[in-house]
């Protein structure tokens, strides 16, 4: 089998399991009874599937929408900022941005209040570092309102285009367009990068 063939097959696996209907999102929580509360909120929303620190299974954000981490607190914050990752979910965000994946952090109460401080003090402005260093790193930092309102608008997108985390061949065999409308987010598999060189498409970002 020719490295072709096994995109080709890749491809079609990933873009078997994507729901156009509902968002894929893998939760990692600590399950108090704040963050079982707020997967049940996002399960009337997208497809949730929650992470568990005991499983091998290697969870990339290929075949999910989105990775996002709740409740996320103070020492969560810094450890991983440093790079010195102190608990299983610390561990498991700290191996997605190495293989330069993204997640999202939803910060809790605390860490909240931190966030949208007007006027943070020395301490807060410290916490604000590590914060902005991992948003260098790649995650994303979000309230858990604003989680829901992102989710809502990516079931309803206003932008003409694929709206999808990976674009594959396949999607683009049937596109018409010359200009490509994609989110920030998105990429494109090998084979559809050759493809978007051969029929002269540009991509445009949102």
């Amino acid at each position: 089998m020719d490295i072709k063939e096994l995109q080709r097959i890749i491809e079609e696996v990933v873009t078997s399991m994507m729901d156009t209907k509902h968002k894929r999102v893998l939760l990692v929580h600590s399950h108090t009874a704040i963050s079982k509360k707020q997967v049940d909120v996002l399960q009337s929303y997208c497809h949730v599937e929650e992470w568990q620190a005991n499983d091998t299974t290697s969870h990339t954000q290929l075949f999910y929408d989105a990775i996002v981490f709740l409740e996320v607190d103070q020492a969560f914050i810094v450890s991983s900022a440093q790079g010195l990752p102190t608990t299983p979910a610390a561990l498991y965000l700290s191996e997605l941005l190495v293989s330069n994946q993204t997640a999202i952090l939803i910060p809790n109460e605390k860490l909240s209040a931190v966030v949208t401080a007007k006027e943070p003090n020395p301490y807060m402005k410290m916490l604000l570092h590590h914060i902005e260093r991992l948003k260098e790193f790649g995650c994303d930092i979000q309230l858990f309102a604003q989680l829901i309102r992102f989710i809502k608008q990516q079931q309803e997108p206003t932008h003409s285009g694929i709206v999808a985390n990976y674009v594959t061949a396949e999607m683009l065999q049937s596109y018409k367009g010359q200009q490509l409308t994609l989110p920030a987010h998105t990429k494109l598999t090998p084979l559809a990068q050759e493809m978007v060189q051969e029929k002269g498409m540009t991509i445009q970002r949102y």
